[in-house]
């Protein structure tokens, strides 16, 4: 790992950390479904997807997940995060590895993934597949919340790319 590469890891981290606690002071977007989150800290683990490699963003995913889950009071929310991070987290990497075109179709993926990973862990701590009826809406939340978190990593890295041939042009 180069410093640079250590020190643009940190920074996404304390990006996607800011963003998660930020993120669970406000309200819930919708009362019923309590749970249910636009998934802020998600953009910071997408972008290191993007610049640095699945290894750099894997290890934001989960410390982002372990941190926020440790200081928010409900420990067992690592496990639902986790659960719904690395399932997300895998569907964004294979359809970046195929070649998906567009930022924001990614993150739509990954939102719909996140949300089915969080579903599967509480049927397996429940034992109860009537959850499952949950994902309707979960599902539908995960596509929108995340093509808009896509459309957001889409600008930021448009931006920063923009800021980087300007550098190179002066």
């Amino acid at each position: 790992m180069t410093a640079k590469k250590a020190a643009q890891t940190a920074v996404l981290l304390a990006v996607a950390l800011i963003l998660g606690f930020l993120e669970n002071m406000l309200p819930p977007i919708f009362p019923m479904l309590p749970y249910a989150r636009i998934g802020l800290g998600n953009a910071a683990v997408l972008l290191a997807l993007i610049w640095l490699g699945v290894p750099y963003a894997a290890s934001i995913l989960v410390l982002k997940c372990v941190v926020i889950g440790l200081f928010s009071g409900a420990p067992t929310m690592i496990l639902y995060s986790l659960g719904g991070g690395a399932l997300s987290f895998g569907a964004m990497t294979l359809l970046l590895k195929l070649g998906a075109n567009g930022v924001p179709a990614v993150s739509a993926a990954g939102g719909v993934m996140h949300n089915v990973g969080q579903v599967l862990v509480a049927m397996a701590f429940t034992g109860t597949a009537g959850i499952a009826v949950l994902l309707v809406y979960l599902a539908l939340f995960g596509l929108v919340a995340g093509a808009v978190i896509g459309v957001v990593v889409y600008f930021v890295d448009l931006g920063v790319k923009r800021e980087k041939r300007g550098e190179q042009d002066a």
